[in-house]
């Protein structure tokens, strides 16, 4: 038998009570299979990073199993017909993954006022400036790079000028 790890996304849809339900058809599927389920972890409900069959969230679920590797294709076709589980990965499991803690956080959009809060509450970092230095008399003379000085830009100007851009047609800006 081989180490591996299945991870998969229950839709919200489901209660808490139907979700351990499935947790036991999918334990009881992997055992019916010859796999021994070692560890199963409920990862709680997260905000999906794009909709999956109409659902925005989902519950998440590891399992680390030990099983066949010819059983792994029965369990993923299976797995795959089953409406309760919206996606699933199978791999090979790390060493020492068994005894790790895992977290896992909602996706934040790159635009959205919450990566904006999250943006400004962030430390600032002054640019990295070129530093420019005098060549040897010995050594040909280097020509300087050209260095144009913009005004400073603020975080919202920046990203109203960027909605600006984004709104308008994109041939127009070419």
């Amino acid at each position: 038998m081989k180490p591996y790890e299945l991870f998969y996304i229950v839709p919200t849809l489901y209660t808490d009570a139907e979700i351990t339900g499935i947790q036991a058809e999918v334990v009881k599927l992997l055992e019916s299979l010859g796999g021994k389920v070692l560890r199963q972890e409920n990862l709680g409900k997260i905000r999906l990073a794009y909709p999956i069959k109409a659902q925005h969230h989902g519950s998440y679920t590891l399992v680390h199993f030990d099983a066949e590797p010819s059983a792994l294709t029965e369990l993923d076709r299976k797995l795959g017909l089953t409406d309760s589980v919206l996606r699933h990965t199978l791999i090979a499991r790390a060493p020492g993954s068994l005894e790790k803690k895992f977290e896992l956080s909602s996706y934040v959009a790159p635009l959205t006022e919450e990566a904006k809060k999250e943006r400004e509450s962030a430390p600032r970092r002054a640019p990295a400036r070129p530093s420019f230095h005098k060549a040897p008399a010995s050594q040909a003379p280097v020509a300087a790079p050209i260095v144009r000085e913009e005004a400073a830009m603020s975080m919202e100007e920046l990203d109203q000028k960027l909605d600006k851009i984004l709104e308008g047609d994109i041939a127009e800006n070419i």
